[in-house]
């Protein structure tokens, strides 16, 4: 999702939405090599003004911290050097820490009449209301799985194949699938969570709660990475969904049809609902700052039983 503030669109002299960027301008060029300077990003481990801590980049910073905040508020007053408006990028925007958003309130609700500012995020439910209530909603749906199989053949030089596995398990993401082309790890590391997966649900509940308690306690570290598993999660449910559903060619993981059947004639669709609403219950109580090691408990427990298996 992303969002502009209240009002940002009416602006006059905003480019027409409907006019999509040439890519071959000069300001086309040096925004997409992060070069243009009236494009800002706001991310994860960026840059700010107090000496002590230049760059959070060096220091594994996983927030948007209140110190980068500070400098964007002093950016955005500045005149625009090359364009009419100077342009800022809050991605993600649910990694500001409550510090952060809290500062970002005053800007946001009334940015300067040269500033454009953009909020990215894949978790809407995950910014602080205050937030959201200041912001038009724009939903940006997924590219189409034939267009990044074509481009990542094309533009990318795939081999056929691996475009067509990549474009699949890419669910819409053509920057996933590019940096999965791109570094191999991304995709053995896909590939190893849903081996534990099937792992578990063919396990008992000593499993599980082992997987809890290992899974939770990596949260405190690299909470991105667990949300991440519990996406994977819910891809691996949805399968089992449609698969259930008699839709198996929807399925993502059209590698694993033989084991998506199996479980599909286990749990039903019934079960794979059940399966769904409670990584869905899950994640919400990670966001509402539960104990991640009972959430994660919690949802395994609400995992539906094959049949003939008792707790």
């Amino acid at each position: 999702m992303g969002a502009l503030p209240d009002g940002q669109a009416e602006r006059p002299g905003l480019p027409d939405a409907g006019e999509p960027p040439c890519g071959e301008c000069r300001s086309c060029r040096r925004i997409a090599d992060d070069k243009h300077p009236d494009v800002e990003l706001l991310g994860v481990g960026g840059v700010c003004d107090e000496s002590e801590h230049r760059d959070h980049g060096a220091d594994n910073s996983r927030d948007i911290r209140i110190c980068q905040v500070r400098r964007l508020e002093r950016i955005v007053n500045l005149t625009p050097f090359e364009g009419r408006y100077r342009v800022v990028i809050v991605d993600p925007a649910d990694a500001m820490t409550v510090e952060a958003a809290n500062a970002f309130l005053k800007t946001l609700e009334e940015p300067p009449p040269h500033v454009v500012l953009v909020l990215v995020t894949a978790r809407e439910e995950a910014l602080r209301e205050t937030v959201r209530s200041r912001c038009r909603r724009m939903v940006f749906l997924g590219v189409p799985r034939a267009e990044i199989e074509a481009a990542l053949v094309e533009r990318w030089g795939a081999d056929g194949e691996l475009a067509a596995r990549l474009a699949r398990l890419a669910q819409g993401r053509l920057g996933w699938a590019v940096a999965a082309l791109q570094d191999e790890r991304l995709l053995a590391e896909r590939e190893r969570v849903v081996g534990e997966i099937e792992a578990l649900l063919a396990g008992g509940y000593a499993e599980r709660f082992s997987y809890a308690g290992s899974l939770g306690a990596r949260f405190s570290r690299e909470p991105q990475v667990v949300r991440d598993t519990l996406e994977l999660w819910r891809a691996w449910w949805r399968d089992v969904l449609l698969a259930a559903a008699g839709r198996e060619q929807l399925a993502i993981e059209g590698d694993r049809l033989d084991t998506l059947r199996s479980q599909a004639a286990q749990y039903g669709v019934e079960g794979a609902l059940q399966a769904l609403t409670a990584l869905t219950n899950a994640r919400r109580h990670l966001e509402e700052h539960a104990s991640p090691t009972l959430a994660l408990e919690a949802m395994l427990l609400e995992l539906p039983e094959k049949a003939g298996r008792r707790r």
